[in-house]
């Protein structure tokens, strides 16, 4: 049995929707019914369904990173590089005001010869 969708808490609005618009599932879902509606309705679809991708996409990327802790937004503190791997770089993400800290490793390019 698939597990429910989480509900959208009071308190933690930010949050939650972005963790709504980052599932995959989502994104699959939505894709299948408009392209199943461009196809089988008219292909007069395609505009709105692209304006709807589009303005979820920004929706998602305009709320940024939030703290699960107190939903306020999490500000990125420093930067490390990975002692394996130079071309992994490890951001901090800090809470400004409960000290929450996320770790995201980015894969980047580091030049020619890896260089740091």
């Amino acid at each position: 049995m698939y597990p429910t969708a989480m509900p959208i808490r009071r308190a933690h609005f930010w949050y939650d929707l972005r963790e709504l618009l980052s599932q995959a599932r989502l994104w699959l879902i939505l894709l299948i019914v408009t392209t199943s509606l461009i196809l089988l309705v008219n292909f007069s679809c395609l505009y709105p369904t692209v304006f709807l991708f589009i303005t979820l996409f920004l929706l998602r990327t305009l709320i940024g990173r939030r703290c699960p802790v107190c939903d306020s937004r999490l500000q990125a503190v420093h930067a490390q590089r990975d002692p394996d791997n130079v071309f992994i770089l490890h951001i901090i993400w800090q809470c400004p005001r409960d000290g929450y800290q996320e770790r995201e490793a980015t894969k980047g390019d580091a030049g020619l010869f890896g260089a740091s």
